[in-house]
């Protein structure tokens, strides 16, 4: 069992790799939007879809390993250890294999998903990068379970430094090619990293029928994750389906916004989730419970007046740095809207994954992505804009959000009144603060400094009723308090 302090370490260092890698990755974001222009970063964020779908082709295998390697090892099995990863190494051979087949066949076809890109080059450059992804995923579910936790940290930080700072600087002259180029190199590198960590790690491929008991035990996490998978890039689907590249790209800017919005809840459920699993397995599981229900409360109560304040912002930010991405302002500010919504029911769906309850969130989140498949690609067919786009996925978004929420509540509170209030508390906010910054930036010129901080201050004022009182019993007040006795005495 690893000591507390060096848990505790562990956990700081996986956050803080998880903090630089998004910084790095926006960057590089920010930097392909202005050098590729809307039609192309649209083309580079269809070839994505490759990428983010492949990076599952294992199936459950690798989940399975996350739940079945750990024990293994406190036990000092051997033979059990290597018996699992070679089972993992099977999976992602025999899954990344069949998902290559299926891009291949899906670009010999002529299907029009990578139009913005024509040609066979780029998208197998974006298959070998979600293929690269598969033993990197391996190589970190295995270092985590032998303690070596720094490692992976390590790891992410190589992958994304060089690949997002590397890729920022070649997109100006190499475009899409040079993006891909770059992430390779990442990839490459941190593998270097984690293989010089880990050279017991098994490479050769083991049994088949372990890779298959693997899928199934990590089957439940692996649905829901892949659920919400589908759910989150329903909208990409929907406007390449339906859309132009030129749409696409212009949609990108509110994709990364909402990524932005979400990245802060699942920080913090990435910190807190092993405390969830451990409380499964303590005898009284009140505290870790009421911990969570407490962190819930603040993120809800918080975030909105953050978010709030940067799409008052967007305006004039977008203008001055991605002019022509001007068209995908109102975009931006609706699907950020609607991923605050989602956000309420990003912790409690990982402490039900924690507690067990993997199979039930995998039917929601399933039910969720097809009625949200359903209804953006509606919108979608009728007004293929980002606009409308944007309205459907939040709404989705927002619908599924309220389930999770309503299925934590039955775990976290005892009576009907309490459940309510936590419906209540965690979307109200989100409600509020979203109305609060769509109603200031109606008024006066979007790109205007001055009226962004006329409206940065109305924004605030509107959203204080709300801050104090669902504030209450969060520790969000005493820390305002402290923060301004220390502003005072200085």
């Amino acid at each position: 069992m690893r000591h507390p302090r060096k848990l505790v370490r562990d956990a700081l260092a996986m956050a803080s790799s998880q903090y630089l890698s998004r910084a790095a990755l926006v960057v590089r974001g920010l930097a392909a939007a202005a050098a590729l222009g809307p039609h192309g970063y649209g083309g580079w964020n269809a070839l994505n879809l490759i990428f983010d779908y492949g990076v599952y082709s294992a199936g459950g295998a690798l989940h399975g390993l996350d739940l079945e390697l750990p024990p293994a090892v406190a036990q000092g099995d051997g033979a059990r250890q290597r018996r699992l990863m070679g089972g993992a190494v099977s999976a992602v051979v025999t899954g990344g294999a069949a998902f290559a087949a299926l891009v291949l066949l899906y670009v010999e076809s002529g299907g029009r998903a990578f139009a913005a890109t024509p040609g066979w080059g780029l998208p197998l450059l974006m298959l070998a990068a979600a293929l690269l992804q598969l033993p990197f995923q391996y190589f970190a579910s295995a270092l985590r379970a032998l303690g070596r936790i720094q490692a992976v940290s390590l790891a992410y930080v190589v992958q994304a430094g060089l690949g997002g700072a590397l890729g920022a600087a070649l997109v100006w002259r190499w475009g899409v090619g040079g993006l891909l180029a770059a992430w390779l190199a990442g990839g490459i590198a941190a593998l270097a990293v984690m293989r010089n960590a880990g050279p017991e790690v098994p490479l050769r491929p083991g049994s088949f029928s372990t890779a298959l008991s693997l899928a199934r035990v990590g089957f439940p996490v692996f649905g829901y994750i892949a659920a919400m998978l589908v759910l989150r890039s329903a909208d990409r689907l929907a406007l390449v389906r339906h859309g132009t590249p030129e749409a696409l790209g212009l949609y990108s800017l509110a994709l990364m916004a909402a990524g932005l919005v979400l990245y802060v809840p699942e920080a913090a459920a990435y910190v807190l989730y092993p405390r969830f699993a451990a409380a499964r397995e303590a005898s009284d599981e009140r505290p870790v419970r009421s911990e969570a229900l407490r962190a819930h409360r603040a993120l809800m109560v918080a975030l909105p007046l953050v978010v709030a304040l940067a799409l008052v912002w967007a305006g004039p930010v977008v203008g001055w740095l991605l002019p022509s991405y001007r068209d995908g302002v109102a975009a931006l500010r609706v699907l950020s809207i609607g991923a605050l919504m989602y956000s309420g029911a990003v912790l409690p769906g990982y402490y039900l994954l924690a507690a067990g309850r993997g199979k039930m969130l995998f039917g929601i989140g399933a039910a969720g992505a097809v009625l949200d498949l359903a209804l953006v690609f509606a919108v979608a067919a009728r007004d293929p804009n980002p606009l409308p786009v944007a309205a459907a996925q939040g709404l989705g978004y927002s619908l599924l959000g309220v389930g999770l929420v309503l299925l934590a509540g039955r775990e976290w509170l005892a009576t009907p009144s309490e459940r309510a209030a936590l419906v209540l508390s965690s979307f109200a906010p989100a409600l509020w603060g979203g109305a609060a910054a769509l109603a200031a930036c109606a008024v006066g010129t979007s790109e205007s400094v001055p009226a962004s901080l006329l409206r940065s201050a109305a924004v605030t004022i509107a959203y204080s009723p709300v801050l104090l009182w669902f504030g209450r019993g969060t520790g969000i007040g005493r820390l305002l308090h402290e923060w301004l006795a220390a502003r005072t005495a200085a």
